[in-house]
């Protein structure tokens, strides 16, 4: 796990620490990258700057938390994927999606091939918001849905 931090001088409380870091991007850490993905399976991906504010790692963490406590079958089998992606990094996602800020898009994946994606526009109108979590899972559980 790579973590990028930075010691700010503050001039009120002396030293504070501000960065961000990166996560594993295998599906919560509930599948190996050895792992055969099923033909049929929804794929989220938490797209990011490189430099990331405590609001888009709340976002990602609580996202994280939705899915382990909501989809732990559909994470362990491969049905259910999700993965960190810095969408300054990964031009060829960015463009695909549309992605031009942080997002969650989710990708409704039959027979191998991608044939649908969703990005949650309303993450950000309800970080820290009881009702985030329920957004999060109501969109996973329409996209699993579609491909059964």
């Amino acid at each position: 796990m790579n973590r990028l931090a930075f010691l700010v001088l503050n001039g009120l409380t002396g030293l504070m620490w501000v960065g961000c870091g990166q996560t594993p991007t295998d599906s919560l850490g509930t599948t190996t990258v050895n792992t055969p993905k099923p033909a049929n399976r929804v794929a989220m991906y938490y797209m990011h700057r490189t430099f990331r504010c405590f609001s888009c790692l709340w976002i990602e963490n609580t996202t994280r938390e939705a899915l382990k406590e909501s989809f732990p079958s559909e994470l362990a089998s491969g049905r259910l994927e999700f993965q960190v992606e810095d969408y300054w990094k990964r031009e060829d996602l960015s463009k695909r999606y549309d992605v031009q800020a942080v997002s969650i898009v989710v990708v409704n994946i039959a027979d191998g091939r991608e044939f649908s994606h969703q990005t949650l526009e309303k993450v950000w109108d309800l970080k820290g918001k009881p009702e985030f979590r329920a957004y999060v899972v109501d969109a996973v559980r329409a996209a699993l849905a579609k491909t059964k």
